[in-house]
């Protein structure tokens, strides 16, 4: 395998990692813009405590889905990082 090919094989992984990531944050953005709702209704109705109470559990919740998702692109990403090293390494 030539140096220009896993060169290119790498920013290609990285590209896709990227895509994968703004696609995820973008997501995310929507979820969070919908749950929204709920939560300013609560609050409209003078349930402000109760508001800040859901809004919490969204917010954790939402977050703990999305760093997920993330952490499992970075893993990927690295792991076909890897996989095209060693395929290089095979003189393949």
């Amino acid at each position: 395998m030539t140096k220009q090919k896993v060169d290119d094989d790498q920013k290609l992984t990285r590209l896709i990692e990227e895509f994968i990531d703004k696609g995820a944050d973008t997501a995310e953005e929507i979820n969070r813009a919908v749950l929204d709702l709920p939560v300013t209704v609560l609050d409209s109705l003078g349930l402000e405590d109760t508001a800040n109470e859901v809004k919490k559990v969204q917010d954790s919740s939402i977050g703990a889905v999305y760093n997920l998702i993330h952490e499992i692109n970075h893993k990927v990403a690295d792991l076909a990082t890897d996989l095209l090293e060693q395929r290089r390494g095979n003189g393949k």
